[in-house]
């Protein structure tokens, strides 16, 4: 559900709301939400979280904005705030700012970057310094299970055959919960604490032992190497944040370059 995306926009478009505010809809069928006369389909609900799926909590916090803002439209209607040259005026420039708010973003969605492992080792060395790390952090695999027994299991055969290879032997394992291959994590975001207290202790390549938490679950980690705060991790460490970091660059210079383009495809006078 992309309530982030509503969020953003949210008070651009809140205005737009207006004109349904304005006209006196016939009541639906079935809704499940009203403001005195104005209704919330279910149909509607769903464009407005734009996802058929969404959690209860999710579900009743959509609900609970779109009655706020249809009581406070509701008033403004009643205090003539929307036929007053000022509300016009903000209305006309909220549509122009969503509108090309929508434009770029249509534009982002087309231009989504394919890199290569090369090019991301160019940007991290052109850009080392940027991934230096304000906390000290660990980087290693972790596996969780819902049970100790096969918790107990798959550290003996990581012992033998390595990380990969006992990973694949246990992929199928109903007890398997998930788990993490090659992450840097700062040591204030690792949990439980008894890992980060084993991981402190631990020298590269080696195992710890099965830790359980208070979820339920059983944690088997390998340590692949420690950094301290204000250290530069090596690429392998960072990759998937120099990549994430490199696609959002590659991004960005789409949209210029679009933006340019459109420049140079009209015709823009500026009087002194």
């Amino acid at each position: 559900m992309h309530l982030s995306r509503i969020s953003i926009i949210e008070g651009i478009i809140f205005p737009l709301f207006i004109f349904s505010a304005c006209s006196q809809p016939e009541k639906p069928d079935s809704y499940i939400a009203r403001v005195n006369n104005s209704y919330l389909t279910e149909a509607e609900f769903i464009e407005l979280v734009d996802s058929q799926s969404v959690s209860e909590k999710s579900r009743a916090l959509v609900i609970k904005n779109w009655i706020r803002q249809e009581v406070l439209l509701q008033e403004a209607v009643k205090k003539g705030i929307t036929e007053t040259k000022e509300f016009n005026k903000t209305l006309e420039d909220s549509k122009r700012q969503l509108a090309a708010s929508l434009v770029l973003q249509d534009v982002a969605a087309s231009s989504q970057p394919v890199v290569t492992t090369e090019e991301m080792k160019n940007y991290y060395k052109e850009n080392q310094t940027s991934f230096r790390i304000p906390f000290n952090a660990y980087y290693f695999n972790r596996i969780n299970f819902s049970n100790r027994e096969t918790a107990v299991m798959f550290r003996t055969e990581l012992m033998k055959v390595g990380w990969t290879e006992a990973l694949n032997k246990f992929s199928g394992e109903p007890a398997l919960v998930n788990f993490e291959n090659e992450v840097l994590v700062s040591e204030q975001d690792i949990y439980p604490v008894k890992l980060l207290r084993l991981l402190e202790g631990l020298y590269p390549l080696e195992i710890s032992i099965v830790i359980p938490d208070d979820r339920g679950y059983y944690t088997v980690a390998q340590l692949l190497d420690k950094y301290p705060a204000q250290a530069i991790p090596p690429f392998e460490a960072v990759k998937s944040e120099v990549e994430r970091r490199y696609k959002a660059a590659l991004t960005e210079l789409a949209l210029e370059n679009y933006i340019n383009e459109l420049y140079s495809l009209s015709e823009i006078e500026i009087i002194k």
